[in-house]
């Protein structure tokens, strides 16, 4: 990035900043406009902002803040000047993620999504987390029935119900979200926060040769309605083509109104009665009480000992994360570390395999459910995350392993982890868990609203009308003495195998962050649906390893399956991720080519 991203804070910035930690004010002279920004600097983002992922590999470093976040330049930068500004890392995590969903136009998260954060306060040492995940509505009593995500369009066999495509959406919680982290961890005013977000609607974003690949193919879904059309129409055509100009009108008017008033706008105000008027018209059971009665919940975070570090991630309802943290337990008990890098001993990629589809498929597998009967051991997460589980269940990996996950891909999403300079850290994942944009067409005040109840049937199912989803994004925090030393924020497909691995490999010595990012990732196999006692074949990339390596490999009993470079981008977990030097108090992170991940630090 250009020089400026690298200067110091002003001593009397630097003063400015501690009197208002210390009184607990906002801090007036913020100003987080890209009107500020040099014009020259706003064009080198803009051409980074035209590919989806770093040109290079490099390290990024700084002594007093780090952002990292997935796809966007923009909007990583954005965070870094929040942090510069004298912004907490909620400040900047918050930032970041509100112009993530402006820079992507709302396909891949959106406004009306939802939010998992993690923090670490330095004043406290404690870690927080925060769902601001999907609520269900009160008066939908039968989610087997509502229609699966894309089939009112692209299946014959299903065809479209007059106004059920309603029923495929829910009550979001990002705005909720946004808020609700400010109000505890902000410093900054609320409404400087949506600035970098307000300015690159009003102004428009350079359409990109994915976005505009992802508007050729959703074109169908989003020319269904009138809003669609209008929505779609947005950069002076039928359909957004590459180097257009996108303008968001509506959603720069959505956004100042909550940022002036706060985030009960889009819960009680006109855009939530908007919505529900939408959403009922096809055929959706939302109510006004619905939205208005939705709180984000602050849980006990679930933690697990992994070496020399103290792994932290979101409450026990959280599926990815208790499966991320049951899998960190088993590879401690199985001393991983003390064998060697996955990607260079076959032996270390056995156990990771082993462990990964225990890990993750416990709660389903019925030869996992019944050593857990059999031994004693709480088939839960709490317990699946206790020394004592890990030690007794390590020694029979090798015979409770079935190479089979449970429950679908991750959706889109997008990943933010922010350290300020007082130490707080966050690491926040938000989603709209939706096919681009959704397949509903229905849009509101410029919002295309997400269709996540079309892919999460079983996830209501499980829940009482009205209730709580329970939430697969899985941030982390690694502290050791009670010290912040690692943050991931995982998206994808395969953000389970991506979080275990960048933890698991970060406590082996002589391994950088850089060579830990750069590693073959760890697949999950989609395939793998169905009898979890049958064994399924471990995805790998092709030419990742040699066939002396993955012969050792199958001599293990684990089957294997190499997959091209492009299957593995759509399987592949990406991770923002940042270090802090105990020693020295550098942040650090990387920036690696086919990861779309962008970092600045200062």
């Amino acid at each position: 990035m250009p020089a400026r991203s690298t200067r110091p804070i002003p001593r009397l910035r630097s003063l400015a900043v501690l009197a208002a930690i210390l009184t607990s004010t906002p801090l007036a002279a913020a100003d987080l406009s890209p009107q500020g920004w040099p014009a020259g600097e706003r064009r080198v983002l803009q051409h980074l902002e035209q590919s989806p992922w770093p040109a290079t590999a490099r390290t990024v470093e700084g002594r007093s803040g780090y952002v990292a976040a997935s796809l966007s330049p923009i909007a990583a930068h954005a965070g870094i000047e929040t942090l510069r500004q004298g912004g907490t890392a909620a400040d900047a995590a918050l930032t970041t993620a509100l112009t993530q969903v402006t820079t992507s136009l709302g396909s891949i998260v959106s406004y009306a999504g939802v939010l998992q954060l993690l923090y670490y306060d330095a004043a406290t040492h404690r870690i927080s987390s925060l769902d601001a995940g999907w609520n269900s509505y009160a008066d939908e009593k039968s989610p087997a029935t509502i229609p699966h995500a894309d089939s009112t369009l692209l299946d014959p066999a299903h065809p479209a119900t007059a106004g059920a495509v309603g029923r495929e959406t829910l009550v979001p919680g990002f705005m909720a979200g946004v808020a609700e982290v400010h109000a505890r961890f902000g410093r900054l005013s609320f409404s400087e926060l949506f600035k970098p977000a307000i300015w690159y609607s009003t102004h428009g974003i350079e359409v990109t040769p994915l976005l505009a690949y992802y508007f050729a193919a959703r074109q169908k879904a989003l020319s269904r309605t009138v809003e669609g059309r209008r929505f779609l129409a947005q950069a002076g055509g039928p359909v957004p083509h590459a180097g257009d100009r996108f303008v968001q009108p509506e959603v720069a008017k959505l956004l100042r109104d909550v940022a002036a008033h706060g985030s009960r706008v889009m819960y009680t105000g006109a855009w939530a009665d908007s919505y529900v008027r939408a959403v009922r018209a096809a055929g959706g059971l939302v109510t006004a009480q619905d939205l208005s009665r939705y709180r984000p919940i602050w849980e006990y975070p679930q933690s697990v000992h992994f070496g020399d570090l103290d792994v932290a991630g979101p409450g026990s309802g959280n599926a990815s994360g208790c499966a991320v943290l049951a899998t960190l337990n088993l590879l401690d008990a199985a001393r991983v570390n003390a064998i060697g890098p996955y990607w260079t001993d076959p032996r270390a990629f056995t156990t990771y395999a082993q462990a990964l589809q225990v890990g993750t498929s416990g709660p389903y597998a019925p030869q996992v459910l019944s050593f857990e009967h059999q031994h004693g051991l709480a088939s839960s997460c709490a317990g699946r995350t206790a020394p004592g589980y890990a030690a007794e269940v390590a020694p029979a990996l090798p015979q409770l392993s079935g190479y089979s996950t449970q429950g679908p891909p991750g959706h889109h999403s997008a990943a933010v982890v922010a350290i300020d300079q007082w130490g707080n850290v966050a690491a926040l994942v938000h989603s709209c868990n939706c096919e681009l944009w959704g397949d509903t067409g229905i849009v509101v005040g410029g919002i295309p609203i997400p269709n996540a109840g079309g892919l999460y049937q079983y996830k209501l199912a499980a829940i009482p009308s009205g209730g709580r989803l329970s939430g697969d994004m899985a941030p982390v925090i690694a502290t050791r003495n009670h010290t912040p030393v690692l943050a991931v924020a995982t998206i994808g497909t395969s953000l389970i195998q991506e979080t275990v691995r960048l933890v698991a490999s970060f406590s082996q010595a002589d391994l950088t962050l850089q060579k830990i990012m750069a590693a073959p990732p760890l697949l999950l196999n989609i395939e793998a649906y169905g009898d979890p006692l049958t064994p399924r074949a471990v995805p790998v990339p092709e030419k990742s390893y040699g066939d002396s390596f993955l012969a050792d490999v199958k001599k293990s009993g684990i089957p294997i399956t190499q997959l091209a470079a492009e299957r593995v981008l759509v399987l592949k977990g990406t991770a923002a991720a940042g270090l802090i030097d105990s020693a020295t108090g550098r942040r650090q992170g990387v920036e690696i080519p086919r990861v779309v991940v962008f970092t600045e630090a200062y």
